[in-house]
């Protein structure tokens, strides 16, 4: 049997906590996207995100958006996720994944029941376009991604209905 080659009592093991986070609005960012083959040779980009802020900064949210499909259906609707992510990171004209890396969004994140033997998960539900974070919510965050377009999003806002929450089309 082959030894470690490192003492064990040298490192400390972390307490980790892989519950899902609580059903709410989130400032996110995402810090990785990697596009990806899928199961039926599409092609589908797989983004972690992480909560900014708050009781639960540093957490992880995982998403794959579906690019290329045989099923129209399912681009579509991966798509027009791509697309409101875009949007709620002030960048609606954004031509690549990296143009959207680093941004901040709000985001509203939901729990999705595990199947299979697997745990609960989050899940961003919706994205929200919001230009009205307060100066000292966006201090502690940084940039938002919404200071070349604030005029744009703010008239945006007011003729948005007071709900500015959108679901997935399958909700």
């Amino acid at each position: 049997m082959s030894k470690f080659g490192f003492d064990l009592n040298e490192y400390a093991s972390e307490d980790r906590n892989y519950d899902p986070i609580p059903k709410g609005d989130y400032i996110l960012s995402c810090t990785e996207a990697v596009e990806k083959t899928t199961k039926s040779g599409g092609t589908m980009i797989s983004a972690t995100f992480e909560v900014l802020g708050g009781k639960y900064s540093g957490r992880k949210i995982w998403n794959n958006f579906n690019i290329h499909n045989s099923s129209e259906i399912a681009q579509k609707i991966g798509r027009e996720q791509v697309a409101a992510w875009a949007k709620a990171a002030g960048k609606p004209n954004a031509t690549s994944f990296d143009d959207l890396i680093e941004k901040s969004f709000k985001a509203a994140v939901g729990i999705e029941k595990g199947t299979g033997g697997y745990s609960d998960k989050n899940r961003i539900e919706g994205y929200i376009i919001s230009s009205s974070l307060s100066p000292e919510a966006i201090a502690k965050i940084g940039k938002t991604g919404f200071e070349d377009m604030k005029d744009d999003l703010e008239a945006l806002e007011k003729a948005a209905p007071k709900s500015s929450k959108k679901k997935n089309p399958w909700d």
